[in-house]
């Protein structure tokens, strides 16, 4: 199932949820109009209990409508920047993709989130999002699972790599305590959580 529907901040995620989302649609649309359709001529009426058991099937459909409406104005990255970003950054950076995020106000989206050296880095996918707001709702919500940690984002790839060499400039791999590792996580499982 996950071939198809995709996994939540890997690549590729956008274009298979569209996918998967647009299919489940016109499943539940058909099943409804079936089951309608086969009350309708089982009965000689429409007030039958296959009339409901249809009317019911918009309840998932709707599901559906929704993430279609929150995926669609969305596109995956190309292959060959995702490469690209992955080469680029470190082993123990984590890198999610396809980023779509909501809070109660906006649909806001990235093409990479980065997580590395406490710093959570984020290149913006649409140049018209409020970038502000963004910071502020991502930073309020890194800080409530670990403190230190500081959220940058970047309109542009080469902002992102410009910042990231000076980020990692100097540093070799080092080794990590269990306190930074568990903050960490518990950042990187936020993020993935937050994540439609």
């Amino acid at each position: 199932m996950e071939k198809i529907k995709g996994t939540k901040c890997e690549f590729g995620y956008i274009q298979k949820q569209k996918t998967f989302q647009s299919l489940m649609l016109l499943l539940f649309v058909a099943v409804g109009v079936g089951l309608f359709l086969t009350g309708l001529l089982i009965t000689g009426t429409r007030a039958n209990i296959f009339t409901v058991l249809g009317i019911l099937m918009v309840l998932p459909a709707a599901k559906r409508i929704i993430a279609l409406v929150v995926m669609v104005p969305r596109k995956s990255v190309d292959k060959e920047r995702y490469d690209q970003m992955q080469e680029t950054v470190a082993e123990e950076g984590i890198l999610y993709t396809d980023y779509v995020f909501t809070s109660p106000d906006k649909i806001m989206s990235f093409d990479f989130l980065i997580i590395q050296n406490q710093n959570v880095m984020g290149i913006l996918s649409e140049k018209k999002q409020e970038e502000a707001y963004i910071l502020e709702y991502l930073q309020k919500g890194v800080d409530s699972q670990a403190s230190g940690y500081r959220v940058k984002l970047f309109s542009t790839d080469e902002e992102f790599y410009k910042f990231y060499r000076r980020l990692t400039e100097g540093s070799s791999k080092q080794e990590r305590d269990e306190e930074y590792m568990a903050k960490q996580d518990k950042v990187s499982e936020y993020l993935k959580i937050l994540a439609v």
